[in-house]
């Protein structure tokens, strides 16, 4: 079985994330669609849940990334603290998806790939419902 198949935790927190995403995006079309571009209105109350709405969605989308950070960094790059996205393993110039996780891979060892996993699964679904709680 191949290693993607195994990271089920990882592709879990991916597929809420992606739900929750979606979450988003469906205020965005409700946005627009019940308030118009510009949230310009006639009614007071109106204006005012089209601005809290508003607030909301750009809250979200802005404040998303830092939820990606990794407190304990990237193996052998501990520096760097972003969980999806980081310096390759040969240098610094070129970037790897995951690459606490391919670290870990490239370890051979199962028990931190399973650590690794979680951490980063435990990151995203962490980002995951930051999207549904604001």
């Amino acid at each position: 079985m191949s290693t993607a198949k195994k990271l089920r935790r990882l592709h879990a927190a991916q597929r809420q994330l992606e739900t929750n995403a979606r979450i988003v995006e469906h205020d965005k079309r409700h946005l627009r669609s019940v308030y118009g571009e510009e949230c310009q209105m006639t009614g007071r109350r109106r204006h005012a849940s089209c601005l809290a709405l508003r607030a909301s969605i750009n809250d979200r989308v802005s404040k998303l990334e830092q939820h990606f950070i990794d407190p304990d960094g990237v193996p052998g790059h501990e520096w760097y603290k972003h969980a999806l996205i980081g310096p390759g393993p040969w240098t610094d110039a070129s970037f790897q998806a995951f690459p606490g996780l391919a670290a870990a891979l490239d370890t051979g060892d199962k028990g931190i790939v399973r650590q690794r996993e979680k951490s980063i699964a435990d990151i995203i679904y962490e980002a995951a419902w930051f999207l549904r709680e604001v």
